[in-house]
């Protein structure tokens, strides 16, 4: 007979008062970067590297992540899901303020996409539309991404 694998999904979970204590204050909706992306997240970094030596230990584990999942993980669904290998997508480079997750070494690279950011105007800090459509018209990307990290103005 094989072994089953049961799936509980998070919703069915019950936490300790400790827990949920620790989660309804401030810290419950923040995470860092390891490269460290984002700025003023010095005590989260700590607090997330002596968690993660803790469950190294108490684990036996050679590595352990403390991360919640987050938006990486609904882009990866989205990208993994309307894009093959090779495909083309359009999105505002990490240089220019864009998702690092989505640039040329984030999830993109991990599915083998090819990436192309939007042509950037650094006068307005924002793409410049009339380069955009000509780019997207000729390279003819699988997904056109509009989204930032960094975002002076909306996007036209």
């Amino acid at each position: 007979m094989g072994k089953t694998l049961s799936i509980s999904s998070p919703q069915k979970n019950v936490t300790s008062s400790a827990v949920r204590s620790f989660l309804s204050s401030d810290i419950g909706q923040r995470y860092t970067s390891r490269d460290r992306f984002y700025m003023g997240t010095r005590f989260i970094d700590e607090i997330e590297h002596e968690g993660e030596e803790l469950a190294k230990q108490v684990f036996g584990a050679e590595t352990a992540d403390l991360r919640p999942l987050s938006g990486h993980i609904a882009d990866l669904t989205v990208l993994a899901s309307f894009t093959k290998p090779n495909d083309t997508i359009v999105c505002v480079s990490a240089n220019e303020g864009g998702y690092p997750g989505i640039w040329k070494h984030g999830i993109p690279s991990f599915l083998q996409l090819r990436t192309i950011g939007f042509p950037f105007s650094k006068e307005n800090m924002n793409i410049d539309t009339d380069e955009a459509e000509d780019v997207v018209r000729e390279k003819r990307p699988r997904m056109v991404i509009f989204g930032a990290s960094l975002f002076l103005f909306p996007h036209p």
